[in-house]
């Protein structure tokens, strides 16, 4: 599962439906770890393990949850974020992932895991949720609008520099 600094409810519901349905063995929760002066205020080393406990409240195992925080220290995120988890996966010897992500930051996001996946032998599957807007209806909320344009400039950007290549926007 795809956070920034924090994950949402949405997004972690959606994360234990597929843990409960089997669609998925094990949760990881990427988090964003920023320079020191961007941090949230008063949680700095405790947030991780709130969620630990959280989860754990839940009743999901503490062994089938992993929190992740990647080091953010500039642009492109994603791109930093989707090179360090790939490579930790790699180390833990993970060979498929379900790339749990929000909304239409699921497209680039998708690309970069599995293009970075792909040097490492790990295949990914993007499964996106909304939770602001509905899927089949975005462009009825400014939100849906707003994301959808956002994403649509930041894919291009991630194209042009090569970041990703045209081939990994598709999942196969």
């Amino acid at each position: 599962m795809e956070g920034t600094q924090i994950i949402t409810n949405g997004g972690l519901n959606v994360g234990l439906r597929l843990l409960s349905n089997g669609r998925a063995t094990h949760l990881v929760v990427v988090l964003h770890h920023p320079s020191k002066e961007h941090r949230v205020f008063a949680l700095e080393g405790k947030y991780l393990q709130l969620i630990i406990n959280e989860l754990e409240r839940l009743g999901l195992e503490k062994e089938r949850v992993q929190v992740i925080l990647a080091p953010i220290d500039g642009h492109p995120i994603t791109l930093k974020e989707a090179r360090f988890v790939v490579s930790k996966l790699s180390q833990d010897g993970v060979r498929s992932a379900i790339l749990l992500s929000e909304g239409f930051h699921t497209r680039r996001s998708f690309a970069v895991y599995s293009h970075e996946g792909g040097r490492v032998g790990l295949s990914v599957m993007p499964y996106p949720y909304f939770i602001g807007y509905k899927r089949d209806s975005w462009w009825r909320e400014a939100q849906g609008i707003n994301e959808f344009l956002i994403e649509f400039f930041k894919l291009t950007y991630y194209l042009l520099h090569g970041y990703i290549p045209i081939k990994s926007l598709w999942y196969s």
